[in-house]
């Protein structure tokens, strides 16, 4: 669910680094790029998977630390992160990324529903990893949309009397 205020509504091991890839080339593909942080390999090579075949660059992550590395060196549009992991769990992962990058969304991807106030403050959205595949994609898509650059909006609407110019109705 995506956060409207400042709390989300709520519904519901080892450092690796799996895909390394030009961030130029990402940012002029058009194609948005997810970092996918989850200590679960075999999970996060299927959402990689996944992803990948929805039209999006998927990095991926194993740990907080190699999720930061792959954040400072690499264009991210959108951050995915589990909740639960060895190390930093997915709080001090969202807290360092958006130390690092403040206008990038993070999604909180988990199958806990415990987790801090400060946690609900610090992400974007969050989603149950037991809810649909849709739901996360919504999810991903609406924040995506929200951050899309000021080159991609449409001009703002100039009005005659902008330009000094009286309109006779």
């Amino acid at each position: 669910m995506i956060r409207s205020d400042n709390k989300p509504a709520l519904w519901g091991r080892t450092p690796g680094v799996r895909t390394i890839r030009s961030s130029v080339g990402a940012r002029l593909s058009g194609r948005p790029t997810l970092l996918w942080i989850d200590d679960f390999e075999i999970g996060l090579e299927m959402y990689r998977a996944m992803f990948e075949a929805q039209g999006y660059r998927v990095l991926t992550a194993s740990s907080g630390d190699a999720a930061i590395r792959l954040a400072a060196a690499n264009h991210v549009d959108l951050i995915v992160t589990d909740y639960e992991m060895p190390g930093m769990n997915g709080e001090a992962v969202a807290v360092a990324l958006k130390a690092l990058k403040p206008e990038v969304p993070v999604i909180l991807f988990t199958g806990s529903t415990e987790f801090t106030d400060r946690t609900q403050l610090v992400v974007d959205a969050y989603c149950d990893k037991a809810g649909s595949r849709e739901e996360l994609l919504a999810a991903i898509q609406s924040l995506l949309h929200k951050k899309r650059p000021a080159s991609l909006q449409p001009p703002p609407v100039t009005r005659a009397s902008d330009h000094g110019h009286r309109t006779v109705a």
